[in-house]
């Protein structure tokens, strides 16, 4: 039985019990031993995604990792509040009872559900639970009290849950969109068609530089009008919207948005009205004729002009955080009338103050409806955020311009990446035609933690490897 504040598996308790075999005995627990080489990308005790996501520099994207792999348990220790775990890297891991037996293994159905009932609650007192490592060295056993059966959970997924600040604090860094243009090397990542069209480790690099960038262009697309959504449809099913599943961005007579016209455009996201806007947007470039002047696409990361606003003006970052804006469509001349209102801030934040969405849409905003204390501020906040979108000086870390080509698809983070376009001409006979379509947040997010978490053990797919913030408010 292990005392209140003992701790064992220490690396002192492994010299001196380690046998020939590698083995350690100490009472009824057998403790394995394995090596802590420094060699190799994950013995330093990061989280090898963070490296990963930022190499930009190499010649292919490498695959984010799991984190925590490869770090074994000095100590363990049963406290009042839970159960305390210190690794072999110093980091300390507090888990608390309650937390531990609402996630026990045997409560969650092949499926993955947790089947147990809501108002199921720990009712052992502290002395009844014993808290053990499995002979493998891989596990932490826990019992209950005397007539339950026992829990068995995988330090290694223990280590992915933790919700210690300082492993929180690595997560999170791991998380944190690291923008193109600051980067040694900025070029706009490039896939080609066949390898997305016939393989699964194509859409695999082709999403993974989506989440790294907030956007990848694609070469080799066949000049065949509906290409865009078969493209698409290889993450998964498209995104219907008010402009249907397909649209086309051509200048047309009476145009049902101004983005069909041949206007410039200011830098916005799409549908900010929607609850949940559209994650992807794809434009398959179909023409692009020399003689037209103008036209080429420009993109900004909004999330890192929110972290430029949040060091530059703290106050207008809290405003913005604060106060609700107000997005809408409203247009009754069309064939099928749209009334959509939606009202949140302009920056999300999580409970650690990361931001975690960025909604900026000036074309789609409506009259600001807030107390009329947070008018004055707010326009101010506005104005403060609109000139790091805007403004020139900052184009060297924010923007990116490039004119599409016939045969190329632009796939962009309709979330993170705010886009527009400059106004065009023709200068001799031509024209300009792109297609697109949308995919939800939740079909994007979904096939890419699947293509890169399907080949781990079930046991390590929750939560699995972490991805960039994609805009999707998620807190963690």
């Amino acid at each position: 039985m292990m005392q209140k504040s003992t701790y064992f598996a220490t690396r002192m308790l492994a010299k001196a019990f380690r046998n020939s075999s590698g083995i350690l005995t100490r009472g009824s627990a057998r403790f394995v031993h394995r090596s802590t080489s420094t060699k190799g990308p994950q013995a330093s005790g990061g989280l090898d995604f963070a490296a990963a996501t930022r190499s930009s520099e190499a010649s292919s994207l490498q695959s984010a990792q799991l984190p925590g792999t490869g770090w074994n348990v000095s100590a363990l220790r049963k406290t009042k509040l839970g159960v305390e775990v210190l690794w072999d890297n110093d980091e300390r891991s507090l888990f608390h009872y309650e937390w531990l037996y609402r996630n026990r293994p045997d409560v969650f159905f092949t499926c993955g559900q947790n089947m147990q009932q809501p108002t199921d609650r720990l009712k052992s007192e502290l002395h009844e639970i014993n808290v053990s490592l499995g002979s493998d060295g891989e596990t932490l056993r826990m019992k209950w009290n005397e007539t339950s059966p026992e829990s068995l959970f995988k330090l290694v997924w223990l280590r992915q849950c933790a919700y210690s600040d300082s492993w929180k604090g690595k997560l999170e860094t791991a998380r944190k969109p690291v923008p193109l243009r600051t980067r040694e090397k900025q070029d706009i990542a490039i896939v080609q068609y066949e390898n997305v069209i016939n393989s699964d480790e194509g859409v695999k690099e082709w999403l993974e530089h989506v989440n790294r960038d907030g956007l990848c262009l694609m070469n080799g697309v066949p000049l065949v009008s509906g290409t865009v959504s078969k493209v698409a449809e290889r993450i998964g099913s498209v995104m219907r919207t008010i402009y249907g599943t397909e649209f086309d961005v051509q200048a047309v007579k009476d145009p049902i948005n101004v983005a069909y016209s041949n206007e410039g455009l200011d830098l916005h996201q799409d549908l900010a009205y929607y609850e949940s806007p559209p994650a992807l947007q794809h434009l398959h470039c179909l023409r692009f004729d020399e003689g037209i002047v103008g036209g080429e696409s420009t993109f900004a990361d909004a999330f890192h002009c929110a972290e430029l606003l949040r060091e530059q003006d703290p106050q207008a970052f809290k405003t913005l955080c604060r106060v609700p804006a107000t997005f809408q469509k409203i247009h009754y001349d069309r064939p099928d009338p749209v009334h959509l209102q939606h009202r949140r801030p302009h920056i999300c934040v999580n409970d650690q103050g990361a931001v975690t969405s960025v909604f900026w849409a000036p074309p789609f905003e409506g009259p600001l409806q807030v107390p009329e204390c947070d008018v004055e501020e707010y326009f101010r906040a506005y104005h403060a955020f609109a000139m790091l979108i805007e403004a020139r000086e900052h184009q060297e870390t924010t923007r990116i311009q490039t004119r599409l080509q016939p045969g190329t698809l632009v796939t962009f983070n309709n979330r993170r990446m705010v886009h527009g376009r400059s106004r065009f001409h023709e200068q001799s006979a031509g024209g300009r035609h792109l297609q697109g379509c949308y995919t939800s947040m939740e079909v994007y997010v979904n096939r890419l933690r699947v293509l890169q978490n399907r080949g781990l053990d079930p046991a390590l797919r929750s939560p699995g490897i972490p991805i960039a913030r994609v805009g999707d408010q998620d807190h963690s």
